[in-house]
């Protein structure tokens, strides 16, 4: 029997109502597809963070092994000073609407209120982040440190400690001497690995399409890995038997699985602002003959490392000649304002690389104030 066509159509709107509606509660992959899926049927909007980026609401599922991801950015310090940035970086992300846990690796002997002033000292400020900060998970643990190497690089294997905490199901470890400037959450997501690192695209030459991949260098100030206590203990036994840091140590156990993040943005080097050679950090975007943007590039990244050696990190002193030599230079610049003759006025708004560049210095001192002031009084 025939039914009106009216009716046919009615019929057709429900069936596929309810096909639709099935297909949306149904887990693809661990992934909950619901709430996204009406929030975008019904108009709501995400909520935004201060610059800008949607702000992620829906509690994800990772994979259909793990039930429910325990995702952690984490950092780690061995002295007062790395502390304080990791704090600014905690206090940073919070505000950036970050949604997940936040892990802080520091030196066990910081339980212990000692004898010395120094001791009592270091006790008290972390008592002061346990029960102030209660959103940061302390870890103490021991410091690992090579011998005969300035304990400033020496200590930087202590970060392998993340790879131990095996609460988390993925977490996310970047150097303490880095600024962040935005939400990272994305990168939680992104497919499982033990490891995944940008390369050192400052040490190789990507530009070049002959050389192997087993040949470019890993970078390790950003590290998004998954803690396993037998690979832990791998990785810390080859750091101390070689005596080689961390960066080393990454590229000689890592390099033939690593899973490669993209550099742009994420291993954003401070001197990059300061080359007059952009190639190697545009390479690989597919955008041949891509102008370099200095406000563009930062509006677009989420982490900057301070590295601009021989001026000293940004908390610790230097002269003013130093700061004059590490300034980017602004030629073109500098020419229009003395065209303009603006002699005894800062105008800089014709060197956006030194505008950026100054930038980063100066966040991280206001921050430094903002943050840091029960670790400094």
């Amino acid at each position: 029997m025939f039914i009106s066509s009216r009716r046919a159509i009615a019929l057709t709107a429900a069936l596929g109502f309810v096909i639709g509606l099935s297909f949306l509660t149904v887990k693809y992959d661990g992934h909950i597809a619901l709430e996204s899926a009406v929030r975008s049927l019904t108009g709501q909007q995400e909520k935004k963070t201060t610059t800008g980026f949607p702000a992620a609401q829906v509690a994800y599922n990772w994979t259909q092994v793990q039930a429910e991801g325990r995702f952690a950015y984490v950092q780690y310090t061995t002295d007062l000073s790395y502390l304080c940035n990791a704090m600014i970086n905690f206090s940073r992300l919070k505000e950036f609407g970050a949604r997940h846990q936040m892990a802080l690796i520091y030196p066990d002997t910081w339980d212990d209120e000692g004898k010395s002033s120094a001791s009592a000292r270091r006790n008290r400020i972390i008592n002061t982040i346990r029960s102030d900060y209660p959103h940061i998970n302390l870890h103490p643990s021991p410091v690992l440190r090579l011998p005969n190497h300035d304990p400033t690089w020496g200590d930087s294997i202590t970060k392998f400690h993340a790879f131990s905490l095996v609460n988390y199901t993925r977490m996310l470890a970047f150097d303490s001497d880095t600024l962040v400037l935005n939400n990272m959450d994305h990168y939680f997501q992104a497919p499982r690995a033990s490891l995944a690192v940008p390369r050192a695209y400052w040490l190789g030459d990507l530009r070049n399409t002959t050389v192997s991949i087993n040949e470019q260098i890993l970078g390790s100030h950003v590290m998004l890995l998954e803690p396993n206590t037998r690979r832990y203990e791998r990785i810390v036994k080859e750091a101390m038997a070689s005596g080689e840091f961390d960066m080393e140590v990454v590229n000689r156990l890592f390099k033939g699985s690593a899973m490669i993040l993209p550099h742009r943005g994420l291993a954003l080097l401070t001197g990059e602002f300061r080359s007059k050679d952009h190639s190697r950090y545009l390479v690989g975007d597919g955008e041949d003959g891509e102008e370099w943007d200095a406000i563009g590039e930062v509006k677009r990244s989420f982490l900057v490392h301070f590295s601009d050696w021989p001026l000293p990190k940004p908390w610790m002193r230097h002269s003013d000649q130093q700061w004059r030599d590490a300034l980017p230079s602004c030629e073109e610049g500098e020419r229009k304002r003395r065209r303009r003759r603006t002699a005894g006025r800062r105008d800089e708004g014709d060197c956006p690389d030194r505008v950026v560049w100054r930038g980063f210095y100066e966040e991280y001192e206001r921050e430094r104030e903002a943050k840091c002031g029960f670790i400094n009084e």
